[in-house]
């Protein structure tokens, strides 16, 4: 009887030990946002790295340098995706387009697939072929944004309608278009106000841009002429759901000086050269190419710039002096931008791969 008292006892005070171990552990858990956007995560063993990791019950996937990955991985060659938070996809995925199935661990389905006992007919990257198309529950478009899903060329029989929630090719709809008007209020005559127009599909992401003017620092975008509306960034990227009129703020340079500043009107931006040959690729893990720049007018006054690396669907690192690390397979814009106030941004794609 003692004995089992004992035995009961040391247990009870296992039990209460073992949950005063472990209940700080899920605190020590975290996501951690990068300075470029990107996202890692960290626990007691450190930071998730070198592929899958289920987090809540959820598959996502970190690279070796420890970074979330989005969009199209290729991973012991298999080919998988997730969407922009990160998560792993499974089922009948409609992608730019495209219909792929995908395994229940995640895995791209190649050749023939069975779905509620029908047969489909898959190509040897993944697409859905023939004339009949399993019904997909997601859709992305190329950014990776959630869109409607819709079937290809859906046949309809007579005595059958079309599922609502499932459109129509949206190849064949005529969308609805919006005028986008960017203007200077503080034109001096009305043929100068305008600045530029552009006709878009509706729903379509726009990316602003910076106009310069002379004795003038452009400080935002205004849905208002006196500053009074919405305000955006030159770079910002709205989504455009009707017309819409954007007026430039600026604010008045105090020039002291009677000397006239030449700016820059041009960058170029240049990889490095291999013989004759101009290097726009990485292809071995973790190289690197120092980038390089030529300014026009070359005569301009301040020939500096800030080197900027934008990730599409691969990521790299870039140092003040412009030299390009790569992180990730894919490809990424690399930026030049002028110092001098005018504007002006070079650019140049990079493909990496061998990551």
């Amino acid at each position: 009887m003692k004995y089992e008292y004992l035995r009961k006892s040391i247990a009870v005070s296992l039990a209460i030990s073992s949950l005063i171990t472990v209940a700080p552990v899920k605190s020590l858990a975290a996501w951690i946002e990068n300075y470029d956007g990107s996202w890692s995560y960290a626990d007691i063993y450190g930071y998730a790295n070198g592929g899958w990791k289920q987090i809540n019950g959820i598959w996502y996937y970190f690279d070796s340098y420890g970074l979330m990955r989005t969009g199209w991985i290729l991973d012991n060659g298999e080919w998988y995706y997730t969407d922009l938070s990160g998560v792993m996809q499974t089922g009948v995925i409609q992608i730019e387009g495209k219909i792929y199935i995908f395994s229940e661990n995640g895995a791209m389905q190649k050749g023939t697939s069975i779905i509620n006992g029908r047969i489909y007919n898959l190509d040897d990257s993944g697409a859905c072929i023939g004339s009949d198309y399993p019904t997909p529950t997601k859709s992305f478009d190329y950014y990776g944004n959630n869109t409607l899903p819709y079937v290809p060329n859906q046949i309809i029989d007579e005595d059958s309608t079309m599922s609502k929630d499932i459109p129509t090719d949206p190849s064949k709809e005529v969308k609805k278009q919006y005028k986008v008007k960017f203007k200077d209020p503080e034109a001096e005559n009305d043929d100068d106000e305008l600045l530029r127009t552009k006709t878009v599909d509706e729903d379509t992401m726009l990316t602003l841009y910076k106009p310069v003017k002379n004795g003038y620092t452009f400080i935002e975008w205004n849905t208002k002429s006196d500053g009074d509306g919405t305000s955006y960034e030159y770079d910002d990227r709205i989504k455009i759901t009707k017309d819409i009129t954007l007026y430039t703020q600026w604010k008045k340079n105090e020039n002291t000086s009677d000397e006239t500043t030449i700016k820059v009107d041009n960058i170029v931006v240049l990889g490095p050269v291999s013989g004759t040959t101009e290097i726009s690729s990485i292809t071995t893990k973790g190289g690197s190419l120092q980038m390089s720049k030529k300014v026009y007018p070359t005569n301009s006054d301040n020939q500096k710039v800030k080197w900027l690396v934008v990730n599409e669907d691969g990521s790299a690192t870039i140092s003040d002096t412009g030299k390009l690390i790569a992180v990730s397979n894919g490809k990424v814009i690399v930026k030049a931008v002028a110092t001098d106030g005018s504007g002006v941004i070079g650019t140049k794609e990079i493909k990496i791969s061998g990551q």
